[in-house]
């Protein structure tokens, strides 16, 4: 969480030093949407064993796609004609199927340890809450229809906010994130998107097709399908020093 923390500070300190630039124009817009995702990486199961007395890196056996949903605001930031930069601060939930060994410690009779063996496998479905965060620089094409086609790339951030699994040991659920959970509870990694804003027909509406590709050991793969409105250039908040600021000049 401390990641995500940071990761949002310096998105502020960043927008700040944009906002000081001349005729940088800003709109706030609010989304929502259809995700798919699946963990291709290693895990860290612990089914119901202490953490220490379990491999940390057992191989995913098989984990397949879930569905989830995500929803938040964003902050379109034009920067010149054709380029902009759109951060997003969105609650995203995923998960996955998974089928995975348990790795049973071995010890002789004097209490030596002997190592691992791999002993039956368990499959569960879990469920992961994340806060996301992309930032995506995207280069508009105008008049492409009825609006405006904007490509992206960028990166986003994500921290770990709540997850279970459908099973229990004991009376207690297992958890998704945590010591005893099986994902990082920060991930990170590349992402492309793919826009379309109208424009001339229900002027804000947009459309959005992202990919992205996580870079902890979960290896977290998605694909997310939004919906959203982008409101009018705000005129009421301006600086004496940058009249461009929240102001929209066509």
């Amino acid at each position: 969480m401390k990641k995500i923390v940071f990761a949002l500070a310096t998105l502020l300190l960043f927008s700040s030093n944009i906002f000081a630039e001349k005729d940088v124009k800003v709109r706030f817009g609010l989304e929502g949407g259809f995700n798919m995702t699946k963990w291709n990486g290693k895990l860290m199961p612990n089914y119901g064993v202490a953490p220490e007395m379990i491999s940390a890196t057992a191989d995913i056996s098989d984990a397949s796609v879930r569905p989830g949903f995500h929803a938040g605001a964003l902050m379109d930031i034009i920067i010149e004609k054709h380029w902009s930069i759109q951060p997003e601060v969105l609650f995203q939930l995923e998960g996955s199927a998974v089928t995975s060994p348990v790795v049973v410690p071995q010890y002789s009779e004097e209490g030596e340890y002997l190592g691992e063996v791999v002993g039956d496998t368990i499959e569960e479905k879990y469920t992961a809450g994340f806060i996301r965060i992309p930032v995506v620089l995207y280069y508009n094409i105008m008049n492409v229809g009825p609006g405006q086609l904007s490509p992206g790339l960028g990166v986003f951030f994500a921290g770990g906010v709540c997850g279970k699994s459908d099973k229990k040991v004991g009376d207690e659920e297992r958890k998704t994130f945590g010591v005893d959970g099986i994902l990082d509870e920060f991930d990170w990694g590349p992402t492309v998107k793919i826009g379309y804003e109208f424009q001339k027909v229900a002027s804000g509406l947009y459309l959005n097709l992202g990919f992205s590709q996580g870079m902890t050991t979960s290896k977290t793969t998605g694909l997310n399908f939004t919906v959203g409105y982008k409101f009018q250039y705000w005129k009421g908040i301006k600086r004496a020093y940058n009249t461009g600021i929240l102001e929209y000049n066509p």
